[in-house]
């Protein structure tokens, strides 16, 4: 198990064949395609004239599923779409309906009614705006025309000013100005006690001070407002005419709206089932265009599975006599990608090794290492029986009516599903069913929940504490271990014992020489202990200065390398997180209980507010815990344990596919 073995595949036939070559390799999702082209080389004319045919559709897919999609009520939930509960059609049937469907017609139809919108929806904008105008000049009772059209000697400006500058905007204008018999400054009422931050002002003045009025107001803080050339009348008329207009087209915008929303109902679920099907094309045709070729022959290059390698061989040479399909084992310098292979009880937790980086294919599967230790520092962090159980039968449940899930979601279902065991553990063993509620609510089984408790964090949380490092302890020195397994295997012996092994005798002998003068274990271990801290010691000292010059050098390198043993007591003291983690659980859950109880004393409706603050509280709690205790313990794998000998870097496999984001596609 671990990183599945792969097969190279070298498949030769007629071009007149090539069609069904690539369609059996996508069915099968199981073919990496391998180009054999350059990565210049231009793509045969006909290939590239069918990846261009399939951008294009895309494009227009595209298009219809971001214009359409706000408008669109979907027949099928989110969460059940997301579970696979989508509709199940066959390539030959999308075949038939790409056919039969105008999609360039779809999309005229589309981009005229939205073209309609923005129009109407900019009239609309402009007309809100004017109306704002309109309404700052309600105090103006004259025609709006005189501030674009004027009298032969006299116009006006209209503007907004703080009312902090009107004094000196007056005293400018005023009685002992030169404008004061040129100018009649209006200001619209405003109340003081409100404090507005600014009030409207309409100016009067002779055209022949207009440049030296204009240049005085802007001085004065008075920001003019335009008015449209198209109001003449006074701003109640204007006002009454552009209510109208805004009350006619918002009417306009909703029949548009409407208009829409029927595109998107009687077109969406063909777009959906159109978009997989292009989608499956494009890669089915990017695929081909990796093949080398003759005049009448390609030549396709893919890597498979090994333990599928005679089922996909049979489905290819039954396509046509005229095939040539050799297999072969990946040569000693390729590297080809990485596909995870694990038993039932591993495969869930592949998802975090993929998160962080597949391996390399000749290099080690992480997934099986880390599986029992996320597992247990999962149900750790949660803590919770209760919790538990209500993940695990929700989790249940979900099973039992979605039969359609994909193997991915599934898999990443089932995880959570795992570590609610570990969760339920370690709830029992804690004595935590949501929170104290046993003993806050049902106290006849508090002999029972006393009884299976091993470890109680809430009063005695040190010994949690010594469990959460010691785990700590015990997980750093396995990726210790592994890495020099990882060495061992390479032939690397000498850097197996200098910087790994070393490592794992200094640590481990100092924890039992700490333990052991603690009197928590028996006097021999100390002696054990000091012995392989000692052992440990010197190997560090003299393997991290074996390759400087000069003893000065050597020695300053050793006493480096084991001061370098605090990043490690860094490293342990991470793993105090599980029981942070697991406390607050506990605590929440308290706290939950308690806000219960004292509800429950409300006369008359106290029990009813006390089921929905425990119900709802405990929902809340188990979806935030949930996440913590997903993402601390994912870390703990990352950073402690991934880089004492995991570094990843692996392609990982990604095989030619159906696309199947809006229906299951069958072959």
């Amino acid at each position: 198990m671990g990183v599945a073995r792969l097969k190279k595949a070298e498949l030769y036939y007629h071009k007149s064949v090539h069609e069904q070559i690539a369609a059996a390799l996508q069915e099968t999702g199981a073919c990496q395609i391998i180009s054999t082209v350059e990565e210049n080389q231009p793509r045969p004319s006909e290939v590239e004239a069918l990846i261009s045919c399939m951008e294009e559709k895309l494009a227009d897919v595209r298009y219809l599923n971001r214009t359409l999609t706000p408008h669109y009520v979907d027949p099928i939930p989110a969460l059940d779409r997301m579970l696979g509960e989508r509709p199940e059609v066959t390539m030959t049937e999308l075949e038939e309906l790409a056919n039969k469907t105008d999609l360039r017609k779809i999309c005229d139809d589309t981009r005229a009614v939205e073209r309609e919108t923005a129009d109407v929806r900019l009239k609309l904008s402009e007309a809100k705006l004017n109306d704002s105008i309109l309404s700052s000049l309600e105090f103006f009772d004259y025609p709006l025309s005189i501030f674009n059209e004027g009298t032969r000697t006299l116009t006006a400006l209209a503007g907004t000013v703080k009312p902090e500058n009107l004094p000196g905007l007056k005293a400018a204008l005023g009685d002992f100005s030169k404008f004061a018999q040129d100018t009649e400054l209006i200001i619209a009422p405003y109340n003081e006690k409100e404090k507005p931050t600014e009030v409207c002002a309409v100016l009067f003045y002779s055209r022949s001070v207009e440049a030296e009025v204009r240049e005085l107001c802007s001085k004065n803080g008075l920001s003019l407002i335009e008015i449209p050339a198209s109001f003449s009348g006074t701003p109640a008329e204007e006002k009454e005419k552009l209510t109208a207009a805004i009350t006619e087209l918002e009417a306009t915008e909703k029949l548009l709206a409407v208009k829409m929303a029927d595109l998107a109902n009687d077109n969406m679920l063909t777009v959906q089932k159109l978009s997989d099907y292009y989608n499956s094309l494009a890669g089915r045709y990017n695929g081909t265009a990796k093949s080398d070729e003759t005049e009448s022959t390609m030549l396709t290059k893919f890597w498979l599975p090994a333990a599928r390698a005679e089922e996909i061989k049979s489905k290819i040479e039954a396509i046509s006599p005229e095939i040539d399909l050799t297999l072969a084992d990946p040569e000693p310098d390729e590297e080809p990608p990485s596909l995870l292979s694990n038993g039932s009880l591993v495969r869930p937790f592949n998802i975090l090794t993929e998160l962080y980086s597949s391996p390399t294919y000749r290099g080690i599967d992480p997934t099986p290492l880390l599986a029992p230790f996320f597992w247990i520092f999962f149900g750790m962090c949660l803590g919770d029986a209760g919790y538990a159980l209500v993940v695990f039968g929700l989790i249940l449940y979900v099973f039992k009516k979605y039969k359609k899930i994909s193997v991915g979601v599934k898999e990443f279902i089932r995880l959570f599903l795992f570590c609610s065991v570990s969760t339920f553990i370690y709830g029992v063993i804690s004595g935590s069913f949501f929170g104290n509620f046993i003993d806050s609510f049902v106290p006849i089984l508090v002999p029972l929940k006393n009884s299976l408790m091993l470890v109680d964090p809430m009063t005695n949380p040190m010994q949690v504490l010594g469990i959460s490092l010691l785990l700590g302890v015990i997980h750093l020195m396995f990726g210790l271990l592994v890495a020099a397994y990882e060495k061992i295997r390479n032939k690397e012996f000498i850097d197996a014992i200098g910087s790994n092994i070393s490592w794992f005798l200094f640590i481990v002998g100092l924890c039992l020489f700490g333990v052991g003068l603690g009197g928590m274990l028996p006097p021999h271990f100390t002696q054990i202990g000091q012995f392989m801290a000692i052992i440990g010691a010197v190997i560090i000292f003299f393997y991290a200065g074996r390759e400087k010059k000069g003893i000065i050098n050597k020695i300053i390198s050793g006493f480096l390398a084991l001061y370098g043993s605090t990043s490690y007591l860094g490293d342990i003291l991470s793993y105090s997180r599980l029981l942070a983690l697991g406390f607050g659980s506990a605590v929440i859950g308290m706290v939950i209980n308690l806000l219960g109880g004292l509800a429950a004393n409300i006369p008359y409706i106290g029990w009813l507010i006390a089921i929905v603050v425990i119900i709802g509280g405990h929902i809340f709690s188990i979806a935030i815990n949930i996440l913590g205790s997903f993402v601390h313990p994912l870390r703990l794998q990352y950073v402690e344990f991934f880089g004492k000998f995991y570094s990843g870097g692996g392609e990982p496999f990604t095989p030619m596919t159906l696309s199947q984001e809006f229906v299951n596609v069958k072959a």
